[in-house]
Protein backbone atom coordinates (compact mmCIF):
# COMPACT_ATOMS: atom_id res chain seq x y z
CA UNK A 1 0.00 0.00 0.00
CA UNK A 2 2.97 2.30 0.57
CA UNK A 3 3.79 2.41 -3.22
CA UNK A 4 0.28 3.43 -4.32
CA UNK A 5 0.29 6.68 -6.35
CA UNK A 6 4.04 6.70 -6.93
CA UNK A 7 5.34 7.40 -10.52
CA UNK A 8 8.61 6.46 -12.11
CA UNK A 9 10.75 9.55 -12.79
CA UNK A 10 11.97 10.02 -16.36
CA UNK A 11 15.23 11.83 -17.11
CA UNK A 12 14.33 14.54 -19.64
CA UNK A 13 17.80 16.03 -19.96
CA UNK A 14 18.47 17.08 -23.59
CA UNK A 15 21.67 15.54 -24.88
CA UNK A 16 23.16 15.07 -28.40
CA UNK A 17 21.95 11.86 -29.96
CA UNK A 18 25.24 11.13 -31.68
CA UNK A 19 28.75 12.41 -31.61
CA UNK A 20 30.00 13.89 -34.86
CA UNK A 21 29.68 16.99 -37.06
CA UNK A 22 26.96 19.50 -36.33
CA UNK A 23 24.83 20.80 -39.24
CA UNK A 24 26.93 23.94 -39.63
CA UNK A 25 29.99 21.73 -40.12
CA UNK A 26 28.52 19.75 -43.01
CA UNK A 27 29.73 22.05 -45.79
CA UNK A 28 31.81 20.02 -48.22
CA UNK A 29 31.04 16.75 -46.46
CA UNK A 30 31.25 13.75 -48.79
CA UNK A 31 28.83 10.85 -48.85
CA UNK A 32 31.51 8.58 -47.39
CA UNK A 33 32.13 10.98 -44.50
CA UNK A 34 28.41 11.26 -43.84
CA UNK A 35 28.08 7.49 -43.72
CA UNK A 36 31.08 7.23 -41.42
CA UNK A 37 29.38 9.60 -39.00
CA UNK A 38 26.00 7.88 -39.45
CA UNK A 39 24.36 11.10 -40.68
CA UNK A 40 21.60 9.24 -42.44
CA UNK A 41 19.17 12.15 -42.28
CA UNK A 42 21.31 14.05 -44.79
CA UNK A 43 21.01 11.37 -47.48
CA UNK A 44 18.24 10.28 -49.78
CA UNK A 45 19.68 6.80 -50.11
CA UNK A 46 20.80 4.91 -53.17
CA UNK A 47 20.64 6.42 -56.65
CA UNK A 48 22.27 4.82 -59.70
CA UNK A 49 24.30 2.50 -57.53
CA UNK A 50 25.55 4.99 -54.98
CA UNK A 51 24.42 7.06 -52.00
CA UNK A 52 23.67 10.65 -52.80
CA UNK A 53 22.69 13.90 -51.12
CA UNK A 54 19.44 15.73 -51.71
CA UNK A 55 20.11 18.97 -53.64
CA UNK A 56 17.40 21.36 -52.46
CA UNK A 57 18.48 24.01 -54.99
CA UNK A 58 17.77 21.69 -57.91
CA UNK A 59 14.68 20.23 -56.29
CA UNK A 60 12.98 23.43 -55.13
CA UNK A 61 14.66 26.58 -56.42
CA UNK A 62 15.68 25.98 -60.02
CA UNK A 63 12.30 24.54 -61.18
CA UNK A 64 10.71 27.88 -60.26
CA UNK A 65 12.30 29.36 -63.40
CA UNK A 66 9.80 27.32 -65.43
CA UNK A 67 6.86 29.34 -64.09
CA UNK A 68 8.45 32.79 -63.80
CA UNK A 69 7.25 33.64 -67.30
CA UNK A 70 3.55 33.46 -66.44
CA UNK A 71 3.91 36.58 -64.27
CA UNK A 72 3.94 39.37 -66.88
CA UNK A 73 4.75 42.64 -65.11
CA UNK A 74 5.36 44.82 -68.17
CA UNK A 75 5.92 44.68 -71.91
CA UNK A 76 9.25 45.13 -73.72
CA UNK A 77 8.77 46.50 -77.23
CA UNK A 78 9.62 49.34 -79.64
CA UNK A 79 9.72 51.77 -76.72
CA UNK A 80 12.97 50.06 -75.70
CA UNK A 81 14.71 50.49 -79.07
CA UNK A 82 18.44 51.35 -79.15
CA UNK A 83 20.35 53.03 -81.98
CA UNK A 84 24.01 52.87 -83.02
CA UNK A 85 25.01 55.63 -85.46
CA UNK A 86 27.98 55.48 -87.81
CA UNK A 87 28.92 59.15 -88.34
CA UNK A 88 29.36 60.82 -91.72
CA UNK A 89 32.93 60.48 -92.96
CA UNK A 90 33.61 57.28 -90.99
CA UNK A 91 36.11 54.94 -92.64
CA UNK A 92 35.52 51.38 -93.75
CA UNK A 93 35.70 49.09 -90.71
CA UNK A 94 34.46 51.72 -88.26
CA UNK A 95 32.46 50.08 -85.43
CA UNK A 96 29.79 51.84 -83.38
CA UNK A 97 27.80 50.35 -80.51
CA UNK A 98 24.73 51.02 -78.37
CA UNK A 99 23.63 49.19 -75.24
CA UNK A 100 20.57 48.32 -73.21
CA UNK A 101 20.96 47.21 -69.61
CA UNK A 102 18.38 45.26 -67.63
CA UNK A 103 17.56 47.63 -64.72
CA UNK A 104 18.16 46.71 -61.10
CA UNK A 105 15.43 44.52 -59.64
CA UNK A 106 14.09 43.44 -63.04
CA UNK A 107 14.05 40.11 -64.88
CA UNK A 108 13.37 39.92 -68.63
CA UNK A 109 12.25 37.20 -71.01
CA UNK A 110 12.89 38.14 -74.63
CA UNK A 111 11.24 36.17 -77.42
CA UNK A 112 12.40 38.30 -80.36
CA UNK A 113 15.06 40.81 -81.37
CA UNK A 114 14.85 42.80 -84.61
CA UNK A 115 17.87 44.57 -86.11
CA UNK A 116 17.65 47.07 -88.99
CA UNK A 117 20.58 48.10 -91.16
CA UNK A 118 20.34 51.69 -92.44
CA UNK A 119 19.93 52.71 -96.07
CA UNK A 120 22.91 53.98 -98.06
CA UNK A 121 23.66 57.68 -97.74
CA UNK A 122 23.01 58.03 -101.46
CA UNK A 123 22.25 55.99 -104.53
CA UNK A 124 25.15 53.68 -105.34
CA UNK A 125 27.41 55.01 -102.57
CA UNK A 126 27.86 51.51 -101.17
CA UNK A 127 28.27 52.52 -97.50
CA UNK A 128 26.75 49.34 -96.04
CA UNK A 129 26.35 48.83 -92.28
CA UNK A 130 26.52 45.27 -91.00
CA UNK A 131 24.71 44.53 -87.73
CA UNK A 132 25.19 42.06 -84.89
CA UNK A 133 24.59 41.98 -81.14
CA UNK A 134 26.39 40.72 -78.07
CA UNK A 135 24.96 39.25 -74.85
CA UNK A 136 27.01 39.98 -71.73
CA UNK A 137 25.74 36.87 -69.93
CA UNK A 138 27.54 34.76 -72.54
CA UNK A 139 31.01 35.17 -71.04
CA UNK A 140 32.08 31.54 -70.69
CA UNK A 141 35.30 30.58 -72.56
CA UNK A 142 34.91 29.51 -76.15
CA UNK A 143 37.55 28.71 -78.72
CA UNK A 144 35.23 28.31 -81.72
CA UNK A 145 36.18 30.45 -84.71
CA UNK A 146 34.07 33.52 -85.32
CA UNK A 147 32.62 33.68 -81.81
CA UNK A 148 35.09 36.00 -80.14
CA UNK A 149 34.17 37.17 -76.65
CA UNK A 150 34.96 40.63 -75.30
CA UNK A 151 33.75 42.64 -72.30
CA UNK A 152 30.28 42.77 -73.86
CA UNK A 153 29.99 39.00 -74.16
CA UNK A 154 29.79 36.70 -77.16
CA UNK A 155 28.22 37.91 -80.41
CA UNK A 156 24.97 36.20 -81.41
CA UNK A 157 26.11 35.57 -84.98
CA UNK A 158 29.62 34.52 -85.93
CA UNK A 159 29.76 37.50 -88.31
CA UNK A 160 27.81 40.70 -88.84
CA UNK A 161 24.67 40.48 -90.97
CA UNK A 162 24.28 42.64 -94.03
CA UNK A 163 25.39 42.66 -97.65
CA UNK A 164 22.75 45.15 -98.78
CA UNK A 165 21.53 48.35 -97.17
CA UNK A 166 18.20 48.91 -95.43
CA UNK A 167 17.67 45.26 -94.52
CA UNK A 168 15.92 43.77 -91.46
CA UNK A 169 17.14 40.78 -89.45
CA UNK A 170 14.80 39.12 -86.98
CA UNK A 171 15.75 36.53 -84.35
CA UNK A 172 12.86 34.54 -82.84
CA UNK A 173 14.60 32.99 -79.85
CA UNK A 174 12.11 30.11 -79.24
CA UNK A 175 12.30 28.99 -82.88
CA UNK A 176 14.11 25.86 -83.94
CA UNK A 177 17.56 26.80 -85.15
CA UNK A 178 17.78 29.73 -82.75
CA UNK A 179 17.93 29.28 -78.95
CA UNK A 180 14.86 27.07 -78.79
CA UNK A 181 13.72 29.07 -75.76
CA UNK A 182 13.16 32.65 -74.68
CA UNK A 183 16.25 34.57 -73.60
CA UNK A 184 16.26 35.09 -69.81
CA UNK A 185 18.17 38.21 -68.73
CA UNK A 186 18.64 39.28 -65.12
CA UNK A 187 19.40 42.70 -63.67
CA UNK A 188 22.71 44.04 -64.94
CA UNK A 189 22.79 41.91 -68.09
CA UNK A 190 23.60 43.90 -71.23
CA UNK A 191 22.67 43.59 -74.90
CA UNK A 192 25.06 45.46 -77.18
CA UNK A 193 24.14 46.44 -80.73
CA UNK A 194 27.22 46.40 -82.99
CA UNK A 195 27.18 48.38 -86.27
CA UNK A 196 30.15 47.98 -88.63
CA UNK A 197 30.69 50.11 -91.74
CA UNK A 198 31.68 48.20 -94.88
CA UNK A 199 32.06 49.00 -98.59
CA UNK A 200 32.70 52.75 -98.61
CA UNK A 201 33.25 55.86 -96.50
CA UNK A 202 29.98 56.97 -94.89
CA UNK A 203 28.45 59.79 -96.88
CA UNK A 204 26.09 60.72 -94.01
CA UNK A 205 25.10 59.57 -90.54
CA UNK A 206 23.97 55.93 -90.78
CA UNK A 207 21.76 54.71 -87.94
CA UNK A 208 21.29 50.99 -87.18
CA UNK A 209 18.67 49.91 -84.65
CA UNK A 210 17.86 46.98 -82.35
CA UNK A 211 14.37 46.44 -80.96
CA UNK A 212 13.73 43.82 -78.25
CA UNK A 213 10.36 42.14 -77.74
CA UNK A 214 9.25 40.26 -74.65
CA UNK A 215 8.17 40.96 -71.11
CA UNK A 216 9.36 41.80 -67.63
CA UNK A 217 8.56 38.94 -65.27
CA UNK A 218 8.47 38.09 -61.60
CA UNK A 219 11.70 36.66 -60.22
CA UNK A 220 11.20 33.35 -58.40
CA UNK A 221 14.48 31.49 -58.91
CA UNK A 222 17.59 32.88 -57.24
Amino acid sequence: MENMGRQKLVDKTIVPQEAGPMPQQLSGLTVAQALLNRLGTYLIGGYKGQSTFLDLDKLVNEPLALVEGIYSLDRIDARDIITATVPAGAAIGDVETAQMVVPAGELWLLNRVTLVSPAESGGGVGDIVQVNFRISAWQFPDTRLGTAINDNGRSYWAAGQGTIAADTYTVDFPAQGELGAELRLKAGDVITLVATLTGAIAGANLAATLTPFGRKIRRLAA
